[in-house]
């Protein structure tokens, strides 16, 4: 068993993960995987492939690079497999695009908002006033009483 002193550094403070989608990312391969529907050899391919000819751009970090990568690895073998087209691609980023314009701002996207934009609840009431009081006060110049 190792102690906390002898373990391996990690990134992101010690998570695993930078953001939920990267551990949903990779909890979808390993499902499939273990369905049956490619082998990991398969998958570890072309991954690989995916980060050769997709490296890191300027403007994103290295874990950014590689979960972008991971999922391109995974829309390509799922339309290699025939399980997705490039149409179901597309069709699916517009739709879930949608939701997420549709989505009232700190609400969880949800599928459903494509269609539908549920009920905004957090707009302000109409108020005509200042938002907003300032407390700084202007000094008066200082006057010689001679």
């Amino acid at each position: 068993m190792m102690t906390d002193s002898k373990r391996l550094p990690t990134p992101n403070g010690g998570k695993p993960f930078e953001h939920p989608s990267h551990a949903q990312a990779f909890a979808m391969v390993v499902r499939l995987n273990e369905t049956g529907l490619f082998a990991w050899d398969e998958w570890v391919e072309v991954l690989s492939d995916e980060i050769a000819r997709s490296p890191v751009t300027p403007d994103e970090t290295a874990d950014q690079a590689y979960y972008r990568q991971w999922v391109s690895a995974i829309d390509r073998l799922l339309i290699s497999l025939g399980v997705l087209t490039e149409g179901d691609m597309t069709e699916r980023a517009a739709v879930w695009r949608q939701a997420y314009l549709n989505t009232p701002h700190g609400e969880p996207v949800a599928l459903a908002n494509a269609t539908c934009a549920p009920r905004h609840t957090h707009h302000h009431s109409r108020v005509r006033g200042p938002i907003a009081v300032s407390t700084a006060s202007v000094q008066a110049p200082e006057t010689s009483t001679a």
